[in-house]
């Protein structure tokens, strides 16, 4: 994995890319490359929006998801939840029957290459809080599209890490704990996949939310030097207690004070 080369991708993103994916939504897809930027540039879910407790998909994610499938190019929508479905044929001199038919896993976000031509085209997968595993789903269907033809450069979107140590032990959960572990979909989780061959010969352009993307993110950074602060007082407590159980009750406090700021909203 490297750094993009390519100019006009928008701020608060961290950005990584494989086999020169950037350079190829560039310069081989402009269009689809103007209707990511302008996607990337409009995302800015709120920090209410991220405490929100479980169930369906995300109301931000669905909105980026919108905001690609409402460009409109010619009079035709060419981005859209897709599955593909490829099907091989065998035979001699033009007597062919179809050997096998597999459908592939639907891609969240489909770009058509051109009008004329769908294939290849741009797959664009966000996975903000999906267990890790989905980004083994994302990166074997993006290998064999590639292979076959289908997908010229695949865009996976997640939580970069930046966002990730902010809001991870910091924004609760609908049973009392936190959301966004460790075991979710982020950046750190992602970046290993890929250098290990995740993938395979599909290029590839990785994008990590960072918190300038949030709206009101501010209370987020409150929350965590607040716990940064009981954290640093239980491994110093000896500097100003003679024992733990006298530190304690200052630690508990700070702690509570910190979570109680940032109660789960439920919508």
């Amino acid at each position: 994995m490297r750094l993009p080369t390519v100019e006009g991708l928008p701020e608060g993103f961290t950005y990584g890319v494989t086999r020169y994916a950037d350079v190829i939504l560039e310069r081989a897809f402009p269009d689809r490359f103007r209707d990511l930027q302008g996607a990337l540039d409009r995302f800015s879910p709120t920090l209410d929006e991220l405490r929100v407790g479980g169930g369906g998909r995300t109301v931000f994610v669905r909105r980026f998801d919108d905001s690609l499938r409402e460009i409109v190019t010619d009079g035709r929508k060419l981005w859209g939840s897709r599955n593909i479905t490829i099907e091989k044929q065998m035979g001699f001199d033009g007597d062919h029957a179809p050997i096998s038919k597999v459908r592939g896993h639907e891609i969240d976000m489909f770009g058509f290459g051109s009008i004329g031509r769908p294939f290849p085209g741009i797959a664009v997968e966000m996975e903000w809080n999906n267990k890790d595993p989905f980004f083994d789903r994302d990166l074997i269907n993006f290998q064999a599209l590639h292979h076959e033809g289908a997908v010229a450069v695949g865009v996976v979107i997640t939580r970069g890490p930046e966002l990730q140590n902010l809001i991870s032990g910091v924004i609760r959960s609908r049973d009392g704990g936190f959301k966004y572990g460790s075991s979710s979909t982020h950046w750190e989780k992602l970046i290993p996949r890929v250098n290990l061959g995740g993938g395979g010969e599909c290029p590839l352009l990785l994008i990590g939310i960072e918190p300038e993307r949030i709206e009101g993110i501010e209370l987020a950074y409150e929350v965590r030097a607040m716990l940064d602060e009981a954290d640093d007082l239980k491994a110093n407590w000896r500097d100003s207690y003679r024992a733990w159980k006298d530190a304690k009750p200052a630690y508990d406090a700070i702690r509570q004070t910190a979570l109680d700021l940032m109660p789960l909203v439920n919508k």
